[in-house]
């Protein structure tokens, strides 16, 4: 039984070190991204397809853009897991006309990957 116990702890240990190492590998991909905003106004009028991915996230838009303003974000694919509720910040762009909006708690990953792809789009 002790042995039991202890190959259980060493397992225990090896998932929890892989789960962090995991965790601080999609940190670092995010925070590579580059959030500096876009200036919506000086995009052309147009449907614009952008992409983003870390190892874990993928995700592939449409943002359709005229007379300055987000019309229409559509989200072609999304690979996240449990992260599509942060799907729900599409709404918030267009109503606010920015891709500088609030991540959506327990989709951060996702939330930053669905940014990026529309910030890639609108470069």
């Amino acid at each position: 039984m002790k042995k039991f116990l202890i190959v259980l702890g060493v397992i225990a240990v090896a998932v929890g070190a892989l789960c962090l190492t995991v965790f601080f590998k999609m940190k670092s991909q995010t925070d590579a991204f580059d959030t500096t905003p876009v200036d919506i106004s000086k995009v052309a009028d147009g449907t614009y397809e952008g992409y983003s991915e870390t190892m874990m996230v993928k995700a592939r838009v449409l943002v359709t853009v005229e007379s300055g303003k987000i019309t229409d974000i559509e989200i072609l694919e999304h690979e996240c897991g449990k992260g599509h509720p942060a799907e729900a910040m599409i709404d918030d762009m267009i109503a606010e006309n920015t891709v500088e909006v609030d991540a959506v708690s327990g989709a951060t990953a996702s939330s930053a990957v669905i940014k990026d792809a529309v910030r890639n789009a609108l470069r």
